[in-house]
């Protein structure tokens, strides 16, 4: 039950058909890190397209009633109906169909068929419930006005539509994958994020739609252009992914056969996925329930917040479960426990490594990170910045665990055992719900306390799945792990001072000044960080910076010395 929101998910490389022999192993290595090369960069400009919409977003309306009102409908509804059909289509779906694609063909378009058509009438009846009951659906959020309920009724129902063409591009994503496809489905989703910000400053800046309307100062007339350019994103992710399939679509038939065994085999996978679904849907609504009770503007704070927290980890962890995953099924089907054992220690070796220090990086530097994605010249306003900032510093708090999360679900998934991290990632989700609703209604209107929930739910979910992980590895030397920990928890505290010394003297010009000096103290403080990180563990002699430095020496080497 990962969260990270659907715009870090997994990609990999193209490479060649089977039926074309096979190149050497060397020429084969250069077109995969090609490859690797062109996906990361679609993905690269999905991420920055979407720090433009949050910055865009920040400028023309603030924290206001009306931007939580877009929020709720996008992420709330149209993007957690699509995410979590993602969640539920991939690990049912994709091994039935690959499984079939190299012994027949046929066979396995005839279960796409199927599957593909019963998700089609799925999401065509969410859809149309989604508009007709329109009214109903915000009614869930009773603490918005009535203006911003009638506000969000006519954006669900022009972004409501995009949730059918989301999720039957999944279906043409994943079997794009099945293909060993990579680079279409990245392409498509860039371009669905391109394609909103694009939309709003079109709808905005060109055709005399106002970020501000006249009913209440509700932006009415703007927010319809965000949520035409989610109806936009989605048509065109969908359409992509049909251009770069429409040779293989002449096998898909429009049939629905619900007595085929592979259909009944996937939707007997199902359960244990639906339930971890549920949970992680339900704590998406009560988080924006919970903000929208308090005050107007605190669910667009919580959200801001989660996307500067979820920056770090949306790249790193997804490649370390891209390349670590087939290793360790091999091993897990040789019943390697050593490999099996070595490589979940050394994972979480990289990811505390990594995001420890980067969690504290971000919590002294929450101000500037802040003023950096949401502070321009228009509707966001300086002060706003400590009310996102409530939410950031408990999010960051959470990030190594966050990373860890979608990592440690792999050795399960590989075990066969898809239920354990569903079952326990939906009592985390109950937590979650229930830390949620206390700190909000308890210990004072505050939305820090919602970022709080997830990140001690969270942190709380993988610590038990590392232990009830442990019994099927072989034993891990206690001693070693604690010197570990201490050694990185030195090294991280002296670079958290570093990074709070060479802030304070560029506080003033950031507290000032906008976006250009933000990501000037950012770069500074982070250089200086990073250094200071790297000389404290090679002192402390943390294994991770000898690997690095050693691995550097070797390619060196072999570049420079002609061994």
């Amino acid at each position: 039950m990962n969260e990270v929101p659907n715009e870090h998910k997994e990609q990999q490389p193209d490479q060649q058909p089977a039926e074309q022999p096979e190149a050497p192993r060397e020429s084969a290595g250069a077109r995969m890190t090609i490859s690797v090369v062109i996906v990361s960069a679609f993905l690269f400009l999905g991420k920055i397209a979407g720090y433009v919409k949050e910055g865009m977003l920040s400028d023309y309306w603030g924290l206001s009633g009306g931007l939580d009102v877009f929020k709720v409908v996008y992420n709330s509804i149209v993007f957690l109906i699509y995410s979590k059909v993602e969640k539920l289509l991939r690990p049912t779906y994709l091994p039935i169909f690959v499984e079939h694609r190299d012994a027949d063909e046929e066979e396995a378009w005839s279960f796409f068929s199927s599957i593909s058509n019963l998700t089609l009438l799925f999401m065509t009846a969410v859809t149309l419930l989604l508009v007709i009951f329109a009214t109903d659906v915000m009614r869930l959020w009773p603490g918005m006005s009535a203006e911003s309920q009638a506000l969000g009724v006519d954006l669900l129902r022009i972004a409501g539509f995009a949730t059918i063409l989301l999720v039957m591009s999944v279906m043409l994503e994943l079997t794009l994958h099945a293909y060993k496809r990579f680079t279409a489905p990245a392409l498509a989703e860039a371009i669905m994020r391109v394609a909103l910000p694009a939309t709003i400053f079109g709808l905005v800046a060109y055709w005399g739609l106002q970020p501000t309307g006249t009913e209440q100062g509700l932006p009415n007339s703007g927010l319809r252009a965000a949520a035409i350019g989610v109806l936009i994103g989605a048509a065109l992710r969908l359409l992509v992914q049909v251009l770069a399939l429409r040779q293989k679509l002449r096998l898909y038939r429009p049939t629905l056969d619900l007595k085929n065994p592979d259909v009944r085999r996937m939707l007997a996978l199902v359960p244990p996925v639906v339930v971890g679904l549920v949970f992680s849907a339900a704590r998406t609504f009560f988080d924006s329930r919970f903000a929208t009770d308090i005050d107007p503007g605190l669910y667009t704070a919580l959200d801001f917040a989660r996307k500067i927290a979820d920056a770090p980890i949306l790249i790193l962890p997804l490649a370390v479960s891209l390349v670590v995953y087939p290793f360790v099924s091999e091993w897990a089907s040789r019943k390697d426990r050593t490999m099996f054992t070595k490589s979940l220690v050394a994972m979480s070796r990289v990811m505390a490594f990594l995001f420890v220090p980067m969690a504290l990086g971000l919590v002294v530097l929450s101000v500037p990170a802040i003023r950096l994605l949401c502070l321009g010249d228009g509707a966001f306003r300086p002060e706003d910045t400590y009310v996102v900032q409530r939410a950031l510093i408990p999010y960051a708090a959470g990030i190594p665990f966050f990373a860890l999360e979608g990592s440690i679900n792999k050795w399960f998934f590989a075990l066969g055992d898809t239920a354990t991290p569903n079952y326990v990632g939906a009592a985390a989700a109950v937590l979650h719900i229930a830390l949620a609703w206390f700190g909000t209604h308890r210990l004072g209107r505050n939305v820090g306390v919602i970022a709080l929930a997830l990140s001690l739910s969270k942190s709380l979910k993988v610590v038990v799945l590392y232990g009830m992980l442990r019994r099927r590895l072989e034993p891990i030397s206690g001693r070693e792990t604690g010197s570990f920990l201490v050694r990185l928890l030195i090294a991280t505290g002296f670079m958290g001072l570093v990074v709070r010394l060479v802030y304070a003297g560029l506080e003033a010009m950031v507290l000032s000044g906008g976006r250009v000096q933000s990501a000037i103290a950012l770069a500074i403080c982070g250089a200086a960080g990073v250094v200071a990180y790297l000389i404290a563990a090679a002192l402390l002699r943390v294994e991770e910076v000898e690997m690095v430095v050693g691995y550097v020496r070797e390619k060196l080497a072999k570049k420079f010395g002609g061994s």
